[in-house]
């Protein structure tokens, strides 16, 4: 009786431990190079539920609890935003950023 407690408490409390997915890619500016140590994050509601920063070859991996639309930024670099979306698997994204007259964009490869 007193495992089953146990078993039955694990079971309830595991959801809480999980996480929805993770969001991974690239980010490479318009010359095909990698924007290295660039703060990325991902938006809810206007909050950050995840940040991390691109290494040497702009790689990028973001774990996420909430899962559907969500949007992506790079911190630094007004207007580049793309819409992503999580799901209960890891996503890719490989980005790129480039800049348009006074605004950067953010697109998909």
């Amino acid at each position: 009786m007193k495992a089953a407690r146990i078993l039955i408490i694990i079971l309830i409390c595991f959801p809480v431990f999980t996480f929805a997915g993770e969001i991974y890619g690239t980010l490479k500016g318009d010359d095909g190079k990698p924007l290295t140590k660039q703060v990325v994050q991902i938006i809810q509601n206007d909050k950050v539920v995840a940040s991390n920063t691109t290494d040497e070859n702009g790689y990028f991996t973001l774990k996420i609890k909430e899962v559907g639309k969500l949007k992506f930024e790079v911190v630094g670099y007004k207007g580049a935003s793309l819409d992503v979306f999580s799901t209960n698997n890891a996503t890719r994204y490989n980005l790129t950023l480039n800049k348009s007259g006074d605004k950067w964009i953010l697109k998909t490869l």
